[in-house]
């Protein structure tokens, strides 16, 4: 009947309308497909088939089918807005449920987890802590929490040495004062002695003018020998009122003579005396030829021999000679002078081009003997009222830098007073003042004995050494004399190869090139490692050199930090050492693998700024066990050090690279989703770690997916099997951050449908209308 056929256009008009009114109605809906309603015509059936001439029983709803073309994309600010480029769906877990989206709009809940806004969980690929992707779907999760710090177990350099760069370090001699005298304690008179003639008394007043007096007055064995002599002094036309005036006109002859000498006459103690003005040496002063008759004849007459004059106590040096041979064949002389003190001869060699000296000076006052109860112990003129030796000792360490410079003293532990000049100055022990002297033992060096002071008159002195280094190319060429109390026999044994310029961190002069990286301990804690780069010397005819060789020193904050050297005696043998190693380099530049050391810096021991231990890992040096390639998760602070793609070419000094695997703490700053879904997490510590990767679905009917609401598709038997992987793998899309794919829906297109279903619906309607005429009037025939 018409009105069935009229009835099945109704409801399928109304159909469009709804699928039409849908598409329309989520125009805005991220990820949303927009679907099309498909129909079919009705026509009877029977058992022997419908005739050809069927007018047909209206229309039926085939299908409501989705069109997953792709929808524009909308660029946001959210990092976790996704947009899928191509085909391929997001995999979401609602309640264990698998679901399948377009839609792209995720956040982040309370635990991390990304999920869409209605709840469901996405999927996707999780990464280990060293950014290795699984192939088990799971949750994707962001990390939020703190990422714990990573110590440094490996830093790699790329670096240019420059091939041009010169050996700094060259090497001389050295060699140390070693003959009898030094350092051997010297006892003798406090100050030294005049040589002296006692005239005696003479009785004034003599008239010279009518009962003159002459005589010869000899001067030998002084010194300077210029001042040695004899002068003939005449008396003949002065009168004279005192002996000082007999003392004025015998030095007005002396020193007016045509060759004077070194002598004078003074009054002492009421008696006349002849002096020599050098004190301290053992000359003769000698009376002849005297005439007259006067009072100061008959004294000079009768005088007796002279007292000859004696040395203060020195260090017992006498006077040495050495002449130095340059590379170039010139000579430099030096001579000590008797008695010098280490300093003074140290500070005379360093004035000669390639020399260079230095001086100490060591002495002990033993604690057996010692007694200063009157206070007046002396030491280089300074007086030291201490009773006790510790009381010395913080005397003289407070005055090192003023009246005793340069002196240092301690009580060691068997009680001796141990005093110390550091520049080689005299250490001369006495007492001074009216008290009496008290007693003190002095020794010098070992097994050279003691010197007992105890009068005010008496001193006892120890000398220092001398340490001299020899530039490269420099020698000794004489001594003179040969045997002498300040050098001992020079021979070849007497000189010991020594660097000279050897790398010092502090010294900018001792490396060609350095450079500074970060490393991190167990805490997190940044330390700044420095390596140091220095030349080797190359010589052909020597085969324990080589050509290209590089030393690479290393310290962690300036500390050393190379295993301990078991061979120093304690404690040094267990102290850290400087880290070195060997760089060799091929002849094309690039780095001889074979030749250059493995690095491990195995001694490292954190410490905070203030100092102390940080309280991190410590280090597990190699002769405990370290060793190559470093644990992971490490058990120690040990690290290695890559230079594998070090080069050594003729162009200045360059930092190619540098990278190292550890980190201090970081919160989460930010997420980078690449376009194959991988997501990097972005820390305050400057760090980016694969958190894992986005996964994307695709079937091989899309059409057959069901749609269960809020954008979101179930799988059916229809769709077959999902196919999941990363995207743009296979046939799947790649992923877009920070975009949303809009709907696909026409809004034109769709306002078309809608008129062309309403007048379907109208159409229908005047069907109804019609038949129902048709049929009242077949009701209204008689």
């Amino acid at each position: 009947m018409p009105f069935n056929t009229a009835l099945s256009g109704i409801r399928a008009a109304n159909t469009d309308l709804q699928v039409t009114g849908n598409n329309i109605a989520n125009a805005s809906t991220t990820g949303f497909k927009s679907s099309r309603a498909e129909f079919g015509d009705v026509y009877a059936g029977s058992i022997l088939g419908s005739g050809s001439n069927s007018p047909g029983s209206g229309v039926n709803l085939q299908t409501i089918r989705q069109q997953f073309s792709q929808g524009n994309r909308n660029f946001t600010s959210n990092d976790l807005d996704l947009a899928v480029n191509g085909q391929g769906f997001f995999v979401l877990s609602d309640a264990g449920d698998r679901l399948y989206t377009r839609a792209g709009a995720f956040g982040l809940d309370n635990e991390g987890f990304v999920v869409s806004n209605t709840g469901a969980n996405l999927q996707g690929f999780s990464a280990d802590a060293n950014g290795n992707l699984g192939g088990t779907l799971s949750n994707l999760r962001v990390d939020v929490s703190t990422q714990a710090p990573r110590q440094t177990t490996l830093t790699q350099g790329s670096f240019n040495l420059n091939a041009n760069e010169a050996v700094l370090e060259t090497v001389g001699a050295s060699f140390e004062t070693d003959g009898a005298a030094i350092g051997v304690p010297q006892f003798g008179l406090r100050e030294a002695t005049t040589t002296t003639m006692n005239v005696g008394a003479v009785t004034t007043p003599i008239n010279f003018g009518t009962n003159p007096t002459s005589f010869d007055i000899t001067l030998s064995g002084s010194s300077p020998a210029s001042g040695n002599g004899t002068v003939n002094v005449v008396l003949d036309s002065s009168t004279a009122n005192s002996m000082q005036d007999i003392a004025n006109l015998i030095n007005s002859a002396i020193f007016g003579a045509a060759a004077p000498i070194n002598a004078q006459a003074v009054v002492n103690a009421g008696n006349l005396e002849f002096r020599d003005l050098t004190t301290g040496v053992s000359s003769n002063i000698d009376l002849s030829n005297v005439t007259g008759t006067n009072n100061l004849s008959n004294a000079l007459s009768g005088a007796p021999a002279s007292v000859a004059g004696i040395r203060a106590v020195d260090n017992g040096y006498l006077a040495q000679t050495i002449e130095f041979e340059g590379p170039d064949g010139s000579t430099s002389t030096f001579t000590s002078e008797r008695g010098a003190s280490a300093a003074q001869s140290a500070s005379e060699l360093n004035a000669l081009g390639g020399i260079t000296a230095s001086a100490r000076t060591e002495a002990r006052i033993m604690a057996g003997s010692f007694d200063n109860s009157n206070g007046n112990l002396t030491l280089n003129g300074v007086t030291l009222s201490a009773t006790t030796l510790d009381g010395i000792a913080n005397e003289i360490n407070n005055l090192s830098t003023s009246s005793l410079a340069s002196i240092t003293a301690e009580v060691n532990t068997t009680g001796d007073l141990e005093i110390v000049s550091r520049v080689g100055t005299d250490l001369r022990f006495g007492f001074s003042g009216s008290q009496p002297a008290g007693n003190i033992e002095v020794a010098g060096r070992s097994g050279t004995g003691t010197q007992t002071v105890n009068s005010r008159n008496d001193a006892a002195v120890v000398g220092g050494n001398i340490s001299l280094v020899m530039a490269e190319g420099y020698s000794v060429a004489s001594a003179s004399p040969e045997v002498g109390n300040l050098f001992a026999p020079l021979t070849d044994a007497s000189f010991t190869p020594m660097p000279i310029n050897a790398f010092d961190p502090n010294d900018q002069g001792t490396y060609n090139h350095a450079t500074t990286s970060t490393v991190f301990d167990s805490l997190g804690n940044a330390h700044t490692l420095e390596q140091y780069f220095v030349r080797q010397p190359y010589d052909p005819s020597d085969a324990s050199t080589s050509p290209n060789h590089w030393v690479m020193y290393v310290q962690v904050d300036g500390q050393n930090v190379g295993d301990p050297d078991p061979t120093l005696p304690s404690p040094q043998n267990i102290e850290p050492t400087m880290a070195s190693y060997n760089v060799h380099f091929n002849r094309d530049g690039s780095l001889n693998t074979v030749l250059t050391d493995s690095m491990l810096v195995s001694n490292w021991r954190p410490r905070s700024e203030d100092g102390t231990a940080a309280g991190a890992l410590g280090p597990l040096n190699v002769l405990q066990g370290g060793q190559i390639p470093v644990q992971d998760p490490p058990t120690s602070s040990n690290f290695e050090i890559d230079l594998s793609s070090t080069t050594q070419f003729g162009a200045q000094f360059g930092v190619e690279s540098q990278s190292q695997n550890g980190y201090t703490t970081g919160r989460l700053s930010g997420l980078d989703i690449a376009e194959d879904g991988i997501i990097f997490a972005r820390f305050t510590n400057g760090e980016a770690q694969v958190l894992g990767q986005v996964a994307l679905a695709n079937f091989n009917n899309v059409e057959g997916l069901r749609p269960v609401g809020n954008t979101m598709w179930a799988q059916t038997a229809a769709t077959g099997e999902a196919v999941i992987g990363g995207p743009g793998t296979a046939s799947l899309g790649s992923i877009t951050a920070g975009a949303l794919e809009e709907s696909n829906v026409d809004l034109s297109e769709q306002l078309v449908n809608l008129i062309i279903a309403q007048r379907n619906f109208q159409a229908s309607s005047k069907t109804i209308e019609t038949a129902n005429q048709t049929t009242q009037t077949i009701i209204n025939l008689r």
